[in-house]
């Protein structure tokens, strides 16, 4: 199949395949030990933020990002996440992506997990049209207090990416740590950074990072600032090896 067709390579349909297998087992298995409770309901979050410019400079930015949570405590979680992004200057558009993924962790023990997630994403500016990437893995929490967590995560992801001059795919290793900190009832840290290193080329890897303040204003919303940061060692020529944005929104718990 050639990568002019534009289609999926025939191994990344069969780890999706697979991926879907050994997601729905945990789920047989989760529904069957624990037939007797009940599965918690959905909870959810929405975040935007919105900064307009007139005068002397003309420009706008803004964000959305909305969060379906379901967690079964000890059972299993799952999660949907989807958001974008648009900037624009002097009439120029500067940034604009957009990003869809679905997650299921499962709980072997009350800190270990296994998880299974499929990402789209699509970034212009960042030279791709689109990436898929499907992810398995293990998770364990480090910490659990009342004030402090620390999630590390390792896995492995199939990645296909859209983009000029031409299409690829490639397995991945995937590393995860996520910390958060309450200093006080209604305002927290977080700061997470992923690792992702091309199994195909060594030197292809890529780094995320995010970190965040929150403050509590009422039970249902909340006041964030966050820094996120994404440096790729072999960017799309022409594109530059770090990106990082800023964000001040306001989030809606619900």
């Amino acid at each position: 199949m050639a990568l002019a067709d534009r289609t999926l390579p025939c191994c990344c349909h069969a780890l999706f395949a697979a991926l879907l297998v050994l997601g729905s087992l945990p789920v047989l298995v989760g529904t069957a030990a624990a037939a007797d409770s009940e599965r918690a309901s959905w909870k959810g979050s929405g975040q935007l933020s919105l900064l307009t410019a007139s005068g002397n400079s003309r420009s706008k930015s803004g964000s959305v990002r909305f969060e379906l949570i379901n967690d079964w405590p000890e059972v299993d979680r799952i999660t949907f996440t989807a958001g974008a992004l648009y900037s624009e200057s002097e009439g120029d558009k500067t940034a604009e992506a957009e990003y869809l993924t679905g997650r299921y962790d499962y709980f072997h023990t009350a800190d270990t997990y296994s998880l299974y997630s499929l990402l789209v994403e699509r970034d212009e500016f960042a030279g791709f049209d689109y990436r898929v990437t499907a992810r398995v893995g293990l998770g364990h929490q480090l910490v659990k207090t009342d004030n402090d967590t620390l999630d590390v995560e390792a896995g492995f992801d199939y990645v296909y990416e859209e983009k000029e001059p031409e299409a690829e795919d490639f397995p991945a290793a995937r590393l995860y740590g996520k910390y958060t900190h309450k200093f006080a009832e209604h305002i927290s840290f977080l700061q997470d950074l992923e690792i992702l290193e091309n199994l195909s080329d060594t030197e292809d890897y890529r780094v995320n990072t995010l970190t965040a303040l929150e403050v509590g204003l009422n039970s249902r919303l909340s006041f964030k600032t966050a820094l996120t940061a994404k440096y790729d060692h072999q960017p799309v020529e022409g594109n530059q090896t770090l990106d990082y944005f800023t964000e001040t929104a306001l989030v809606l718990n619900f």
